[in-house]
Order: structure tokens, then C-alpha cells, then sequence
């Protein structure tokens, strides 16, 4: 289901729609509120990060395993720009943590409700620190190198580094099912959508490459100035 709002694409995965519904018929109705709030905190800190830098965002996406953000094209933007925005997202899942523990102390909010508010921001920071593009950590890693190996060798870097983040995320969703018989599918949902966005990383690379050679060429091209034909 996509709508848009501000201009900006809000796109959620088909799974997330039965979310609460599952979580009514397994008396899960707090962990799916809680998950909720988590990404809703975690993308807006994305989105007036991306406001306030004047970046432009074109979708925002919602997925089992957490959100994604898809800005106009992350390899165009001036790297400071770039770090700054992909650190916004688990900067605001680590104050929406500590802002859930506080109202937890002064006895706003519950103690289970609370601690699974707690507990989804922190994995969803955690996860979103894993320097794989196109998550966060990818996107700060890409941005910490590009000035030292260049933009292209850097966003290899990152894709690589997601390959070995997504064999990791495999490993955590086959190894209880072998152990324990029990398969968790967020780590494999998150795994296949790092290694499906590499083909997409690379056509954005080479989209900010092309118009970063098109704005070089504009003052070739600018018309010489009519005093010069006087001469």
C-alpha cells in the first residue's frame, strides 16, 4: 500500500498491514504499538533531519524488520549532508528509548509497555547501525570513506560489507530453527532487501556520477557575453 503525504511517498509492506491483527489474536496488541511507535520515531527523525539540510526524501518505507528511507539520491549529496541524516534515524530511536524509560520512572506509561517500547528501539538502532547499504550504518560508513577512497570505491565497500551483514542476518534466522525449531523471519526478510537494493545503490551511483559530469559541463556551455562580441 503506498499514499503520499507532503510530497512524500509513504510506502507499507503488505506483512505490516496484518501486524495488528496478529497481534490481536496472540494478545500482542502493546509489542505491535510499541513497534509502531518505534519506526514512526526512527523515520521522523530521518525526515526533519532531511528537512532542516534542505535534503529531499522520495519515499519512506515500512517493513516487518523496520523502515527505510529513499532520499532523491543519496550519492549526490555532499557527504557531511548524507551522515547527518542517515545518523538522525538511530539518534531518534535512542531518544525514544530514553524518553520511554523516563516516563516509565515517573510512572506515565507502564512497566511492560515501557520495556517493549525500550526493548524495539534499541534492536531497531542496533540493526540500523549495521554498516550494510542501504541502512544507516551503510549510509554513514559510505559518507566517513568517500572523501579518502572516492565515492564509487566506498559505495563498494558498502555494498560488500552489506553482503557480509546479510549472511550474518541468514545465519540468525536459520541457526534457532536448527537449535531450537523455531524460524524467525525478520532477519531473512532484512537480508534478502540488503542484497535486492545493491543493483539499486550502483544505478544511483551512477545517476550522481552522470549529473555531477552534466553540472561540471554547464560553464562550458554558458553563451559568451555580448561584450565580447564588440571586440
Amino acid at each position: 500500500m503506498t499514499l503520499t503525504i507532503g510530497g512524500t511517498r509513504l510506502k507499507v509492506h503488505p506483512l505490516m498491514l496484518m501486524f495488528p491483527v496478529a497481534g490481536a489474536m496472540l494478545g500482542a496488541r502493546d509489542d505491535f504499538a510499541a513497534l509502531m511507535i518505534a519506526l514512526t520515531a526512527h523515520e521522523a527523525a530521518h525526515l526533519l533531519m532531511a528537512k532542516a539540510l534542505g535534503v529531499g526524501i522520495s519515499q519512506i518505507s515500512l517493513m516487518p524488520f523496520g523502515g527505510a528511507i529513499r532520499l532523491d539520491n543519496p550519492y549526490a549529496l555532499p557527504p557531511g549532508k548524507l551522515l547527518a541524516v542517515a545518523a538522525a534515524g538511530p539518534a531518534g530511536s535512542l531518544l525514544a528509548l530514553l524518553t520511554a524509560a523516563a516516563l516509565a520512572h515517573w510512572r506515565v506509561l507502564s512497566p511492560y509497555f515501557a520495556l517493549a517500547l525500550m526493548q524495539v528501539n534499541w534492536v531497531l538502532m542496533l540493526f540500523n547501525l549495521l554498516p550494510a547499504l542501504p541502512l544507516d550504518g551503510g549510509r554513514m560508513l559510505y559518507a566517513l570513506l568517500a572523501g579518502r577512497a572516492g565515492r564509487a570505491r566506498a559505495a563498494e565497500i558498502g555494498i560488500w560489507s552489506g553482503r557480509a551483514v546479510a549472511a550474518l542476518l541468514v545465519g540468525m534466522a536459520v541457526y534457532p530453527s536448527l537449535t531450537w525449531g523455531r524460524f524467525n523471519l525478520s532477519p531473512a526478510f532484512a537480508a534478502i532487501f540488503i542484497l535486492a537494493s545493491a543493483a539499486d545503490e550502483r544505478r544511483a551511483l551512477g545517476s550522481a556520477h552522470i549529473k555531477t559530469l552534466l553540472s561540471e559541463l554547464k560553464p562550458m556551455a554558458a553563451p559568451i557575453p555580448a561584450r565580447l562580441w564588440a571586440v
